[in-house]
């Protein structure tokens, strides 16, 4: 008999009714089984769970398996930290600290940012450091272009620890700052130095120049239109000084520095000076056809424009230019003018040689200039000389010879330059008592600028805050100059025979001459009238018709000169006689007027090369009014004082404008030497004057100039007396004076010495 249970079927569930001891689960190990078909495999657990790494424990059955999460082995990092780069290991790329590092205890610096690689790192550094020297060489040409005040305040703050990107953004835009704040509300004007008044001699119901807009400017209560009724666009001419303006021309951008000289490179000074010379120089006295010049400056076109005349021109335009600083220093080998200069004459001397042309003339004609500017016309005269000679070589004053030319523009830049010439030379004569090189004025008439502006140019100024530009109405200034300049020359033929003999002027002719004057004033264009007169040029000239009266009857008349019986019996009963006094005092009170709107609106700062000779004429006149006829004042206090004024502000323009041309300061030195003891102290207190080193002294007695001083009475020999009171005789007697009083007054402390001993 079988065992009970023996022929039972095997219990599947027996291990379930067995206790079985539990043991953790990584040393569990089940024996493989014998499976049937379709059964699953049983294998052994895996690895403890690492640290960091989840593990969910569940049932063995399956149900619910763990999750194991493993990094990559290769992380890629686009940037490695200086200590792995180093040691060449492989950096995990952690900040502040990769894994390495925080190991190894070393210091973790990192150059290329978390999204950026090494050599990008390199790229943006080596891009910051141009950036950064591009500042820095920007504020060195900065401060080498402004002036030494200006250039010693940036140099401060940079020792105060300013950043430099935000000086030099406040240098490029602190001046146009300065012109935004010169806005119409504001009503900008400058201020008389010693007594701020306009005098009341001057304020009379006959002086023209109180009824117009440039007057109302500065003093309300004037009679005339309130500048905020005119046109919008032109309300900012009477507001604002002129030196606040911008030339606009798109040619001035395409020009290259490099075609046309060797001194520089620089583009942008290249054009800066080129701006500065329209803007001071040629809208004042148009000595070449500009518009030409800037198309072939333009096209390269050597007919138009030649190197000669561009480093001719630029030496001129270094005086306009204030950013350069002691431009009136034209000895300076350094110096930019003395370079353009330089090349100028080294140009002439090579175009002299060969085939006449008209663009050598030019060059001649601006080498005069500016050896006038330089005080140095008794050299720089014949280079007009020259010019003349070949313009009448080439047959520039005949017009069978302009109508040649097929071109317009040079036609138009021939029948231009002929009356340039006539008219510079003439002034070379008048101003100089000589007789004219140009005998006579070109037979082709000057043309209407209303019907033909094209051949005179124009030139366009934008002001601050100014919707659009303004036409300066070059043409209309052009032909009024030329005309008075052709009445000068009428003058210096008849007075100025040649360099030994002269006649002196008769009543009738000197009133002939007034007379021609008069009806070229009253004849002047609505815009260059005295109620309508805001630019520069626009009071220029009227400054130069008062001097043309004042010189007629103080210096070309003779002294004994009356009116003939004919003159006498055609005035009205009553009326007293006209003497040359008269006439001669009228003019000087109108100049007055007219430089001292000049100075309210604009100021005497920027480059004028005749402001200074109508200021000394207006100081000389001044003066002797105030010594009375034997060096005695005969005037009350109050109008010593009113004279005085006009003095010091006279004084001060001569010497603001030494700052721009040398012929201006050895002008002022001279005038300075004729004043009191009294004038000197309030001229010291009031302004502050700009003085003469050693060094320049030195080279004042270098001074080579015949510019005779105004006011000068040369009745009966012109010539001689211009030579006797040129500006080089008179710079030795002053020098001559200077070395006595130093004598006297070491003398002095010498002795103040012996006596303290």
């Amino acid at each position: 008999m079988a065992p009970p249970g023996a022929d039972e079927p095997p219990n599947t569930n027996a291990l379930a009714d067995v206790p079985i001891p539990l043991q953790p689960l990584q040393q569990l190990h089940v024996a493989p089984l014998v499976a049937g078909p379709g059964a699953r495999r049983i294998l052994p657990a895996g690895p403890p769970p690492r640290e960091g790494i989840s593990n969910g424990v569940g049932p063995l059955n399956g149900a619910s398996r763990s999750k194991i999460v493993v990094p990559p082995k290769n992380v890629h990092v686009k940037g490695a930290c200086d200590t792995c780069r180093t040691r060449k290991i492989k950096c995990s790329g952690g900040r502040p600290k990769c894994v390495a590092c925080e190991r190894s205890g070393a210091v973790c610096n990192y150059i290329a940012g978390p999204t950026e690689t090494h050599s990008q790192a390199l790229k943006r550094k080596v891009d910051q450091l141009q950036e950064e020297k591009s500042v820095y060489q920007e504020l060195t040409d900065l401060i080498r272009k402004m002036p030494e005040g200006e250039s010693t305040e940036v140099v401060r703050r940079l020792r105060a620890g300013d950043d430099v990107s935000a000086i030099v953004r406040q240098v490029k835009t602190g001046c146009l700052l300065l012109q935004l704040a010169l806005s119409p509300e504001s009503r900008f004007r400058y201020s008389f130095p010693y007594v701020i008044d306009m005098p009341i001699t001057l304020r009379q119901p006959d002086n023209p120049y109180i009824e117009s807009p440039i007057f109302e400017a500065a003093y309300r209560n004037s009679p005339s239109p309130a500048p905020e009724e005119l046109p919008e666009q032109h309300q900012c001419i009477y507001m604002k000084p002129y030196h606040v303006a911008e030339i606009v021309d798109p040619r001035l951008s395409k020009i290259r520095a490099s075609r046309w000289t060797n001194v520089t490179e620089d583009d942008a000074l290249f054009r800066n000076l080129l701006r500065a010379y329209i803007l001071y120089e040629h809208t004042t006295f148009p000595f070449v056809p500009l518009d030409s010049i800037l198309d072939g400056m333009v096209t390269g076109d050597e007919r138009l424009c030649s190197s000669l005349m561009v480093n001719a021109l630029m030496a001129s335009a270094c005086h306009c230019y204030s950013a350069i600083p002691d431009r009136h220093k034209f000895w300076k080998p350094s110096s930019l003018g003395y370079q353009f200069l330089s090349e100028a004459r080294r140009l002439w001397e090579e175009e002299i040689r060969g085939e006449p042309k008209l663009t050598t003339a030019m060059g001649g004609v601006l080498l005069n200039i500016e050896y006038n500017h330089n005080g140095m016309d008794s050299l720089g005269y014949h280079f007009m000389v020259q010019s003349v000679v070949i313009c009448e070589h080439l047959g520039v004053f005949k017009p069978e010879v302009q109508q040649k030319f097929q071109s317009a523009k040079q036609r138009t830049m021939w029948e231009f330059f002929s009356w340039s010439l006539f008219s510079w030379s003439t002034v070379q004569a008048y101003y100089f008592f000589r007789y004219p090189v140009v005998k006579t004025a070109p037979q082709t008439p000057l043309p209407d600028p209303e019907n033909n502006p094209a051949f005179y140019g124009e030139v366009w100024l934008l002001y601050p805050a100014s919707p659009c530009p303004i036409p300066a109405q070059h043409g209309h200034t052009t032909k009024s100059l030329t005309e008075f300049h052709h009445i000068l020359h009428i003058i210096s033929c008849r007075a100025f025979r040649d360099g030994s003999s002269t006649r002196k002027l008769t009543w009738e002719e000197a009133m002939n001459f007034k007379r021609m004057l008069d009806n070229w004033f009253e004849s002047l264009p609505a815009a260059l009238s005295p109620k309508n007169v805001v630019f520069p040029w626009h009071l220029k000239l009227h400054t130069a018709y008062y001097a043309a009266i004042y010189t007629l009857f103080t210096s070309l008349v003779s002294r004994d000169a009356l009116p003939n019986i004919s003159t006498l019996t055609s005035l009205p009963r009553n009326t007293p006689l006209p003497t040359t006094t008269d006439f001669a005092s009228r003019a000087i009170m109108r100049l007055e007027t007219v430089i001292r709107l000049y100075y309210l609106r604009h100021s005497f700062s920027s480059c004028d090369s005749f402001l200074g000779y109508y200021l000394s004429v207006l100081a000389r006149a001044t003066l002797e009014m105030m010594g009375g006829p034997n060096g005695k004042p005969l005037l009350d206090p109050q109008q010593i004082r009113t004279l005085r004024s006009t003095v010091v502000l006279c004084m001060k323009g001569m010497n603001e404008q030494g700052q721009n041309n040398y012929i201006a300061e050895v002008i002022y030195r001279l005038m300075k030497s004729t004043l009191t003891p009294e004038d000197l102290e309030v001229l010291e207190s009031t302004v502050n004057l700009f003085e003469w080193s050693e060094d320049d002294m030195f080279v004042a007695r270098q001074c080579r100039s015949q510019w005779p001083m105004p006011g000068v009475k040369v009745y009966d020999n012109p010539r001689q007396a211009a030579v006797d009171v040129g500006l080089s005789r008179l710079v030795k007697m002053a020098e001559n004076m200077t070395l006595e009083e130093d004598s006297a007054r070491r003398r002095r402390e010498s002795r103040r010495v012996v006596e303290i001993d």
